[in-house]
């Protein structure tokens, strides 16, 4: 057995743990919102903060961000264009649906399997980008359209989705990390040893919450509305992405990484910010799961199908 088939049989194996955790009643979704904020706080900032004090900064690196945070302003675009005669609640975790990925609770660690840390760095640069699009673009959209939002100015709608996302640990991770590497700051070798110890920490800790969340039931309404988000996801995805795939003029592993990102799944924040702004939480769960089975899926036939490891 070749190493991809072993990384992503591998990961199956450890998800299906997780689901058999949640199916016998030994962790509840509940208990695994703990074990992801444990995780957002831990050992995904220290992967993130080694992974960029590592990296050796070129500037075809400062294009991935944007590429991430222009697919997210296509994507809630054409979404809007599609479900314009929606309701206003129905339309917004539609477009919310379309813009943002799930690189940190379910791309890392099968990035990471297939390529190693030389891989880990354009995801991670990709994310950075990706930040911004989830807490500017989709979470912001969310604020702005929900009836929750009467009297709020523009203004105050961006203040509050920058200050989260200045706010967030793994960016914080990441700043710091970058930080470091441009100042070229040297680190004890005994504090990196404690966050090399943590970061490793983080590919189980992910694969099983994956496995926790995992819901497979479906409601045949809402899933016609789901696939359609999916349909703009995934079509842009393709497209762009093997636009970029043969055409950019650089590294073949650049390429092959930016390929398999631009089709990962809609990032778990649409849970929180769902309920908090009072949309459908349904919409956004059936989102979140069916795009990860699919995204899962499609990772593993195109790095087999195109040997992209």
């Amino acid at each position: 057995m070749n190493q991809t088939n072993t990384v992503f049989i591998t990961a199956l194996s450890i998800i299906l743990v997780g689901y058999f955790l949640k199916r016998q009643n030994i962790v509840s979704e509940k208990e695994g919102k703990i074990i992801s904020k444990l995780l957002m706080h831990t050992t995904f900032p220290a992967l993130m903060f080694l992974t960029m004090k590592r990296v050796h900064f070129e500037f075809n690196l400062l294009l991935l961000p944007v590429i991430s945070f222009c697919f997210s302003l296509l994507t809630m675009f054409t979404a809007a264009k599609l479900f314009k005669n929606q309701t206003q609640k129905m339309k917004a975790i539609l477009i919310m649906g379309s813009g943002g990925f799930n690189l940190g609770l379910f791309a890392y660690p099968l990035i990471e399997g297939i390529w190693g840390q030389a891989g880990m760095v354009y995801a991670a640069m990709f994310d950075f980008g990706n930040s911004f699009a989830v807490f500017g673009l989709v979470y912001g959209t969310g604020v702005f359209m929900s009836d929750r939002n009467e009297g709020v100015s523009i203004s105050q709608n961006a203040k509050k989705a920058i200050l989260k996302i200045f706010t967030l640990l793994p960016f914080q991770a990441i700043l710091l990390g970058v930080f470091v590497n441009l100042a070229k700051i040297e680190i004890p070798t005994i504090v990196i040893d404690v966050i090399d110890v943590m970061a490793r920490g983080n590919k189980v800790i992910v694969l099983l919450i994956m496995g926790i969340y995992l819901n497979i039931s479906t409601s045949g309404e809402i899933f016609k509305k789901v696939s359609k988000v999916l349909l703009i996801r995934y079509f842009w995805g393709f497209l762009l992405g093997f636009t970029f795939f043969y055409f950019l003029p650089v590294e073949q592993l650049y390429r092959n990484v930016l390929l398999i990102v631009l089709i990962i799944p809609v990032g778990m924040t649409i849970l929180p910010f769902s309920d908090e702004l009072n949309y459908d939480t349904k919409i956004a769960g059936m989102l979140v799961n069916v795009s990860m089975l699919i995204s899962f899926a499609m990772m593993w036939a195109l790095v087999i199908g195109l040997n992209l490891a």
